[in-house]
Formats: C-alpha cells, sequence, structure tokens
C-alpha cells in the first residue's frame, strides 16, 4: 500500500513590502491536524522588494502572538512540527525580519487527536455544491488509523451532499460512493459511505449512543463507523462520523435479492417513513396513514427513475399486506377514529411482525428520547418475502436525548399504541429487558466516548460551535457540559423504562 507523506505541506503567507517598511498579512487562524506519527509543514514565505527575510518560529501557549516562545532551531522558511505523542492543540506563529523591520504572521493551530484524518479531494478542488447531483473523480484518503493497515491513499470515489434541510448548514453532510466495493477501517466492504457533520450535537454522540444500544439490545443490523478529522481539498472541517449507511447489502440489511423477477412475483423490500409523495415508491398505509418509501427501488423503477408496471403491482400489493397487518392490530377501527381508543389487537398480528425487532426498536428510541418515531420520520422497517414486518435499522438520533423526561413518550407511536395492549408483546418486552438491562452500560461508554473524542471536539467547536444553536434551546458551557448533560439524561431515562416495564 502506498504510503502517505511524512509531512504534510500547508501555505502561511505574509508580505514585507518595500527596503525600509513592514507590513504582516491578516488572516482568520489557519487549522490544521497532524495524523498519528506524523508532522505537518508549515511554510512561512515573506516577499520583499529589497533584501532577504530572516525567519523565527515561535510556539504560543493561547494561541495569541503575545504568549510566544521561541522554538530552539526553528529559523527557516518551513517549520515541522514535532510528532506528537499527546492530544492536544498547539499554536503556532512566525516572524520575519528585513533590515531590522519585522512582522509577525498570523497563528496557526494544529491539532493532534489521535483519530484517523480522513482526506478528500474533488477534481481541481471544485466545491460541492449539490445533494442531487453526483461529483465523479474524487478521492479519499485515509491517515493515522487505530490500525496502520487500515490507511490507504487516494481511492476514487464519487460524491454528493446528503439531507435537504440538514444541506443548507454550514458544516455539510456527505454521501460517498466508491469505484469499487473496498473495506474501510475494519468495516465490511461496499461502496456507499456517509460523512455525518453531527452540526447540531455537540456531544457529537447521540448518533453512536443510538448505535451502542441497538448492538447491545442485538438487533439484526447496526451501522458501524468511526469518528474522524475531515480535510476537504486540504482545508481542516471538523470532527465528522465516517461509516456505513441504511442499505439493502449481504454486509448491511441482508435482505433476499432476486436475481431476476416476474411481474407478478414479490420481493423484500427497505421501508423508510418520510412524507415526500413526489417520490415514485411512496405510500401511505390504510388506517395509521404512515407515509412509507420503498428504499431498495430494483425491480421497481425503470433506467428513467419511473415506476415499471411491475414495480406498480408490488408497491400496491406491498401497501395491501401492510393494510391487513394494521387490521389485525386495530381490529374495530373506523373511519375518523383515533387509534388509541381501539380495543387489543387480534393476536394473530404476530404472524406478519417480528415481535423481538419492535420491541428492541422501541426501546432505543425510548431511551433515546428520539422525537422523530412520533411523526414517524426518517425511521427504517424491512418487510421480507415471508410477509415478516420488521423494525429497524435505527438511524439519525441526531436531535434525540434533548430533555429530561419523566415519563415514557414513545409507547403511543407508530403501532405501539395497539402492541402495548396485546399481552404477548408486554410479556415478551419484560423478558427481552430482563435480558438487556444490566448489559446497558451508559458510564462506560459515554465516558470512553468522550476520552476518544475530546480534543477533537474541543477542535471542532473552535471552528463551529459558535455558529449553531443546540436544538433543545440551551446552549451549554462546553464540550464536557453537552456530554455531561447526555449521560444524565440517559441514565435517568434508563430508570423511567425500566420502572414503565416493571409496571406492564
Amino acid at each position: 500500500m502506498k504510503k502517505f507523506p511524512f509531512c504534510m505541506l500547508f501555505s502561511l503567507i505574509f508580505i514585507i513590502v518595500g527596503c525600509g517598511d513592514s507590513s504582516s498579512g491578516i488572516a482568520p487562524e489557519n487549522m490544521y491536524v497532524a495524523p498519528y506519527i506524523h508532522s505537518i509543514a508549515i511554510p512561512c514565505k515573506a516577499e520583499t522588494k529589497d533584501g532577504n527575510a530572516t525567519y523565527q518560529w515561535y510556539e504560543s501557549t493561547d494561541g495569541s502572538t503575545s504568549s510566544g516562545v521561541a522554538v530552539q532551531g526553528a529559523t527557516d522558511m518551513i517549520f515541522t512540527t514535532p510528532v506528537y505523542n499527546r492530544k492536544g492543540i498547539y499554536y503556532y506563529y512566525c516572524t520575519a525580519t528585513v533590515e531590522g523591520k519585522t512582522a509577525i504572521s498570523n497563528v496557526s493551530s494544529v491539532a493532534y487527536t489521535a483519530l484517523p484524518t480522513l482526506y478528500l479531494n474533488t477534481p481541481d478542488g471544485v466545491e460541492i455544491t449539490s445533494n442531487e447531483d453526483w461529483m465523479d473523480d474524487a478521492t479519499i484518503s485515509v491517515v493515522g488509523a487505530h490500525d496502520e493497515n487500515w490507511d490507504f491513499d487516494n481511492l476514487k470515489t464519487s460524491i454528493k451532499g446528503k439531507g435537504t434541510a440538514s444541506w443548507e448548514r454550514p458544516k455539510k453532510n456527505y454521501t460517498l460512493r466508491l469505484q469499487k466495493n473496498s473495506e474501510i477501517m475494519g468495516m465490511p466492504e461496499e461502496k456507499r459511505w456517509i460523512l455525518l457533520a453531527n452540526y447540531r450535537d455537540k456531544s457529537f454522540m447521540r448518533n453512536e449512543t443510538a448505535f451502542y444500544l441497538s448492538e447491545t439490545f442485538k438487533m439484526s443490523w447496526t451501522p458501524h463507523g468511526e469518528f474522524v478529522d475531515l480535510v476537504l481539498n486540504g482545508e481542516y472541517k471538523g470532527l465528522y462520523w465516517f461509516g456505513e449507511t441504511v442499505k439493502v447489502d449481504e454486509n448491511r440489511v441482508n435482505l433476499y435479492e432476486p436475481l431476476d423477477i416476474f411481474n407478478d412475483d414479490d420481493k423484500s423490500y427497505l421501508l423508510e417513513t418520510e412524507e415526500d409523495s413526489a417520490d415514485p415508491l411512496y405510500f401511505q398505509s390504510g388506517i395509521r396513514k404512515t407515509p412509507y418509501i420503498v428504499k431498495n427501488e430494483n425491480w421497481m423503477l425503470d433506467n428513467d427513475g419511473n415506476i415499471t408496471s411491475g414495480g406498480k403491482g408490488r408497491l400496491e400489493r406491498l401497501n395491501a399486506k401492510i393494510n391487513v397487518l394494521e387490521k389485525l392490530l386495530y381490529p374495530d377501527f373506523t373511519e375518523g377514529m383515533e387509534t388509541a381508543a381501539c380495543s387489543a389487537p387480534n393476536e394473530g398480528y404476530s404472524t406478519m411482525l417480528d415481535t423481538d425487532s419492535w420491541i428492541k426498536f422501541w426501546l432505543v428510541n425510548e431511551i433515546m428520547d428520539n422525537k422523530k418515531l412520533e411523526t414517524p420520520e426518517d425511521c427504517f422497517f424491512t418487510f421480507n418475502i415471508q410477509n415478516i414486518f420488521k423494525a429497524g435499522p435505527v438511524w439519525d438520533f441526531e436531535t434525540a436525548s434533548l430533555y429530561q423526561r419523566s415519563s415514557c413518550t414513545q409507547q403511543n407511536t407508530l403501532y405501539y399504541d395497539a402492541l402495548f395492549k396485546s399481552p404477548a408483546f408486554t410479556a415478551r418486552t419484560k423478558e427481552l429487558w430482563d435480558t438487556y438491562y444490566s448489559r446497558t452500560d451508559i458510564e462506560t461508554f459515554i465516558e470512553s466516548t468522550r476520552d476518544a473524542i475530546s480534543t477533537a471536539a474541543r477542535y471542532d467547536l473552535m471552528l463551529w460551535g459558535s455558529k449553531s444553536n443546540d436544538p433543545s434551546g440551551i446552549n451549554r458551557k462546553d464540550f464536557d457540559a453537552y456530554v455531561d448533560f447526555l449521560k444524565e439524561t440517559l441514565n435517568k431515562k434508563i430508570s423511567v423504562v425500566n420502572k414503565f416495564i416493571e409496571n406492564l
């Protein structure tokens, strides 16, 4: 494997003009990251009309040019930082002197976070401006991964923005489509990957905590990823989560996918709850009016993105099957009636619904206090060829765990208003909770993650922190304050869930 250069080169420019006059170029602070066992080379260029400049580099303790200490021997135009062995944020600046006149450069910061650094480069450094159109011929590299065998250089990829409302925010989410299936940082090979900004989550942990709970409860598949420092076209962009996106694949959401089917044949489906009636694979269920979109569109759409006759038939049959399930869940429903007012479900629902997955899905969403389940929005489900409806995988918890609740709030969402009236469902909920309650160690998980990302989080907040408000409306002091609140909120909510289940 091609090794990444030992030193990475960045530009720091200021100008000294005239024989006897000097001035310094003022620019925003340059922010860089130093990968594991790599140095950063920072050039300082003084342009003069006459004479040669002499240089001296300084390290600053507070990021100002008033507290600098000269770095012994650092008198060249290029300063090579040490190879850091202690996480932290380091500050440097340079002076250049011509004929007794001295100019001071802007300050550069270098963070050593001990996280992998992901370098993403577009052709000629072109800006990524679309969340719909792919930009081809980009490359990604990973340096300083936890396992040195995970480092790689210039893997070809296409890239586009991700999200609708989130795409309007300063710190962007991105989707990558590699040229070929690749294993990245120990995760199974695939083409599709995602870079999550977690812009509205200043703990940076809400999604990762939901994934931790999903793994603890042994859901069928949980997205995996790694925190990374992102450098886009040479510019530091912050702390990101790089990982697997929800997609039908044998290494991800593993559903039966036929090689060929006839118009009257059905398939397995990955569904997302999303209100987008313009999507050709959108439909609403009959009783709950739940908005679903089929996400694995093979055997559904033609090359122009229009639904085929076979796809239309499959969509209608899928809708009809979900309507059968809803009639079992709400046996005495009549038009205009609130589903919560219906009698207990016909226990025959269990032949169509995977009870364990729905319990685990509720547990994750309830503990995380994920309000998106109430809409529902950005929730994933599968309906397989055996007509079994499963909940999950879990996804998108950036705005979860905002408040400290004294009661459960998700038991009346989606189909849970019926399921919690089912004796079989409540009994199984108790059984599963008895199994997993003692295994749920939020304290250890949160503190371990805090330790892993603390420097990267502080560096990210230097870049983005003052530009975003927490969705709760409460902006806390710093990264540690957000993490402390998340930990306290989750521990309290687990106690609430435990009491709720005890009283079922």
